[in-house]
């Protein structure tokens, strides 16, 4: 087997080495006539830093390369730290390996170095290529051409190989451009820059700087509003006043970092969409060429890396099949990038926030998320905790996608797989690339679509005090029954209006009324928002002389937490306590501390440890997340109601689920527990699952008992 690589960038260089490594033929095609000290620094996360090792290139790296002792977020006007990110010798045993910062020209050095000269061509430019059913050619700009078994695009964002496969493509530009600049260390004398990634982020623009050299040389990327920047033209040369004017409000120490900057070239920040398929025949793609990304998530190279391994790994698995291959080869990462690329555009919009409470709320949840997951995981697990060289060992199916997935997970029953696909495509890469923004309309869209309010049913918009609600009944409906329900979504996402179809479903349960609210949302709305509103809601009902044993308290996963945490706010102010609570898959511990959060990790449609995480830091930011009235799992349960909780086998809050009611029941509670097998997180939502009919019949009974006996205990109390 014979393969041409077009690029010889890092992507195209690290291929030529796997290649090599795995006894296959390989010629790299650069179109520059020689290599040069260009860019500045890079970033490799423990993920790439893994298959350099495999490839013999780790101790070349550490030779040029720093290892961050952590990553500091600042904030750019005040200097106040805002977040911090173990890495060193911590990263190493998290996910491997440690993480590099390096000059990307010496990075660029050590990989060309290592492939030998009868394997690249400098000034190879390829202007066209064809195939056939057996070859590959391409042809150079000298009009030189070269067949091979396989063709890999390693040609950037601009790349002719894909545009050869997928015609002209628009890309995007992000109206952010990014000044880049080398320091000698000389320069910063005094300035107490430690080998750390040290970050400042300002209303709209970041400084993301870290040493290259030890000590030696400090790399600079410093990002600004497109309209800040006033030229014809965006040339490599920069005015460095340009750049001193867009920040020169920054604290002192930045300040004068920035000030030694001598020269700089500018940017554009681009990406494109995803795609659903990078190969045709012989012909595919890899890195930026593939899926192009902003530089966020310091993940850019590393994914390239990762492809380069998985590519010759295939091939050299299936040499006598080279399409089959290298759709193989796409299937194992095109999940894998998709969210990567998704991830890093959400990092953007994060950093570059420019609104003040939006900025506020951030700064917050950075706050919350320190609290749960030290370690920051959440931030940068989800690029660096993944050994490439093991998983393409084992089943395609198991690599994660854009929403925590694995791909290949799938339920028994048809049925149960129609919600579990639901659930799988609720959130699409562009709404994820949007952070919660995105994540609330996509929700919103999931729930109005395909559940709603069915025929023989009316909601009715109303008030419970200064809480906006819908009230929910059958049309003929007489009883005195009343259901106080709290949607889903974290505390971050979900309406009153998406639960419109399982309100009716509720109030037939309790055969009179549902009343849904839209409790303030995170992270605009942290804690005590939510429980207030709670409170409130259900203080309107007393008022509108609805006695407290004809209530139902009801919720699913955060909305459930919240019921139980009204219960005992309730209690703790001695209100009345209503007749039951329905807590279905509650998200009752926001430490995450459950043994299933982690366990069924990657196979839960519906939720992740990296979303609750996010969710849940929201919420309550700097709050204690072990305040019963965040977590009531922490909380004295003694004298609650009746309670009745379901959750399905395999979802990433059973544990919250079995823990509660375990608790509650050892605290006196009589309490219901139904757990069902091969289902999904908050099952009954899903009307056409046999599982939810079944529930909603046993709920029934329980609702009727538990109103029957708590009209009585309000009568005995009148």
């Amino acid at each position: 087997m014979r393969v041409l690589v077009a690029g010889g960038g890092i992507g195209g260089l690290v291929t030529a080495i796997a290649l090599r490594h795995h006894g296959i033929e390989v010629i790299v095609l650069e179109q520059a006539e020689a290599l040069g000290e260009v860019g500045a620094g890079i970033q490799i996360g423990s993920n790439a830093a893994i298959v350099l090792r495999e490839l013999g290139l780790e101790t070349a790296m550490q030779a040029v390369g720093v290892k961050p002792e952590s990553y500091d977020y600042r904030d750019l006007r005040t200097g106040r730290l805002l977040y911090q990110a173990p890495l060193g010798d911590e990263a190493a045993r998290r996910y491997g390996a440690p993480m590099y910062n390096v000059h990307r020209s010496d990075l660029i050095q050590l990989l060309f170095d290592a492939v030998p000269a009868e394997s690249k061509r400098l000034g190879a430019c390829c202007v066209a290529l064809s195939q056939t059913d057996d070859a590959v050619e391409v042809r150079l700009q000298t009009g030189e051409t070269l067949k091979g078994d396989v063709l890999v695009g390693c040609d950037g964002i601009h790349s002719i190989v894909r545009q050869y496969l997928r015609g002209q493509e628009e890309k995007h530009f992000s109206n952010i451009l990014m000044w880049r600049s080398l320091i000698p260390a000389q320069r910063l004398e005094g300035l107490e820059l430690p080998e750390r990634g040290n970050y400042w982020f300002g209303p709209g623009r970041t400084l993301i700087t870290y040493w290259v050299r030890p000590q030696n040389l400090y790399s600079i990327l410093a990002s600004v509003p497109a309209d800040e920047v006033r030229r014809e033209s965006w040339t490599e040369s920069g005015d460095i006043a340009e750049m001193l004017r867009s920040f020169e409000d920054a604290e002192p120490r930045a300040r004068a970092m920035l000030e030694q900057c001598r020269t700089a070239f500018i940017t554009g920040m681009y990406y494109r969409d995803p795609i659903d398929s990078w190969s045709s025949g012989r012909v595919t793609l890899l890195g930026d060429a593939a899926h192009p990304m902003v530089p966020f998530l310091a993940a850019g190279a590393g994914q390239s890396i990762e492809d380069a391994w998985t590519l010759s790994r295939v091939l050299s698995r299936r040499q006598d099949d080279v399409p089959g291959a290298l759709l193989e080869y796409e299937r194992r990462r095109l999940p894998r990038t998709t969210r990567i690329q998704a991830g890093a555009r959400a990092a953007v919009k994060l950093v570059h926030e420019t609104d003040t409470a939006r900025l506020r709320n951030r700064n917050a949840r950075w706050k919350g998320m320190a609290r749960i997951d030290p370690l920051a995981e959440t931030s940068w697990g989800l690029a660096w905790d993944y050994d490439v060289v093991k998983a393409v060992e084992g089943a395609p199916g198991e690599v994660v996608n854009v929403t925590g997935l694995r791909e290949g997970k799938r339920l028994k029953r048809p049925e149960s797989q129609r919600a579990f696909e639901l659930w799988k495509y609720a959130f699409r890469p562009e709404d994820v690339a949007r952070g919660h923004d995105g994540l609330r309309e996509a929700y919103d869209r999931f729930l109005t679509t395909n559940f709603p309010l069915p025929d023989g049913f009316e909601a009715i918009e109303d008030e419970l005090g200064d809480v906006r609600a819908f009230r929910v009944s059958a049309k003929e409906a007489h009883s005195d029954g009343v259901v106080l329900h709290f949607h889903g979504g974290g505390y971050l996402i979900g309406s009153a209006e998406g639960s419109l179809e399982y309100a009716s479903r509720l109030a037939t349960a309790a055969d009179g009324v549902c009343y849904t609210i839209d409790y303030r949302l995170a992270p605009e709305h942290p804690y005590p928002a939510a429980i207030d509103d709670a409170v409130v809601a259900y203080r309107a009902l007393l008022g509108k002389g609805v006695p407290a044993g004809s209530i139902l308290l009801s919720g699913e996963s955060a909305g459930g937490g919240l019921a139980v945490a009204l219960a005992l706010a309730l209690r703790m102010a001695g209100d009345p306590l209503p007749a039951g609570i329905l807590a279905v898959a509650p998200f009752a511990d926001l430490t995450l501390s459950g043994e299933s959060v982690r366990a069924f990790n990657g196979d839960d449609p519906a939720a992740n440890r990296d979303l609750l995480t996010f969710m849940g830091a929201s919420y309550f930011q700097g709050h204690e997340p072990t305040d019963p009235l965040v977590s009531p799992l922490f909380g004295d349960l003694t004298g609650l109601p009746p309670l009745f909780v379901t959750a399905t086998q395999g979802e990433v809050l059973l544990s919250d689920a079995i823990r509660l009611a375990q608790r509650a029941e050892k605290a006196g509670v009589d309490v219901t527990l139904r757990l069902v097998e091969d289902s999904v997180h908050v099952y009954t939502i899903f009307p056409f699952l046999p599982e939810t009919e079944s529930t909603m019949g046993e709920v029934a009974d329980w609702a009727r008992r538990n109103l029957q006996r708590g009209a009585a205990h309000s009568q005995a109390a009148e």
